[in-house]
């Protein structure tokens, strides 16, 4: 009998404050890997958009924002690829805005590794938002991120909204799947809460949430975050009726972590009451044939 190993994740309820300096940012994220170490997490997932807060100042506008996030960078991959080796644990650290020519930028989803490596994962769709400020890129590449837990992936926010994307992961061998978000309204929640329990379902596999709360005024524009970390299954054999592992509660500063096995997703994909994993991959050869019309 092969022995069941559980991973936890830690998801964050984030508050993106400013602050006085970077010092002060050590301290803050440092607590937050260690409490998530405390509650044996193997992963730390934050939220979309929190690495805007290494700049620890108020800007007027956006540009000015993102231009000022530049020189920080560096020491930014330093401290996480740091914490990940010393409390030798996964961390996605949410997003960034990194600079890839003159006057563009792309939102950027770093993941470290405790062996000292880390990668990153571009937003692939943009929102209505992020593509009027005209200075944010698409990603245009997915990347499927092979550790000691099993091959992972990541959708930034938006990107979760987006069937085929997370398919696309899932069928390349990804079975966890991790969403950095930032929503500013509760219905933006919604579609992003409730797209993550639809990919669950349809994909066999477990997604990760994490959320940005309460308020956001560091670019000129006040926002109000609104955020329920959660993980989630599928709603079948050996998983909540519901599919939700594990749910924070509405924007509280908070860690939600909850735990899961990959076995389990390897049972209920062999004899769940559904087989949606293996039914999505028949469809698509189906439906690689010509559309045929009937007109009548």
């Amino acid at each position: 009998m092969v022995e069941e190993v559980m991973i936890r994740i830690a998801c964050s309820q984030y508050q993106i404050e400013e602050l006085p300096d970077w010092e002060r940012y050590v301290v803050k994220i440092e607590k937050l890997v260690m409490d998530a170490k405390k509650d044996e997490a193997n992963i730390l997932l934050m939220p979309e958009y929190s690495g805007i807060e290494i700049a620890c100042k108020k800007f007027n506008t956006d540009g000015e924002l993102f231009e000022a996030l530049q020189p920080l960078i560096p020491k930014y991959i330093e401290l996480y690829q740091k914490l990940a080796q010393t409390y030798e644990i996964y961390i996605q650290a949410g997003t960034i805005i990194e600079k890839i020519k003159s006057g563009q930028f792309i939102n950027r989803a770093y993941i470290f590794s405790p062996n000292g490596a880390y990668e990153y994962q571009d937003k692939l769709q943009l929102t209505e938002y992020e593509k009027s400020i005209h200075l944010l890129q698409h990603g245009d590449k997915q990347k499927i991120f092979e550790t000691s837990l099993g091959k992972i992936g990541i959708a930034v926010c938006y990107d979760s909204e987006f069937p085929e994307i997370i398919r696309s992961l899932v069928q390349h061998g990804a079975s966890i799947i991790l969403v950095p978000s930032y929503t500013t309204t509760l219905a933006g929640y919604n579609r992003v809460f409730l797209s993550c329990r639809a990919r669950a379902i349809e994909n066999q596999c477990h997604v990760a949430i994490s959320f940005v709360i309460n308020e956001v005024n560091l670019s000129g524009e006040f926002d109000h975050a609104y955020g329920q970390a959660a993980i989630l299954g599928p709603a079948d054999i050996g998983f909540p009726d519901d599919g939700i592992i594990v749910q924070g509660q509405m924007n509280q500063p908070m860690l939600v972590t909850g735990k899961f096995s990959l076995e389990a997703l390897t049972l209920v994909r062999k004899e769940g009451q559904v087989h949606n994993f293996e039914d999505s991959v028949r469809f698509t050869q189906i439906n690689k044939e010509e559309m045929r019309f009937v007109l009548f």
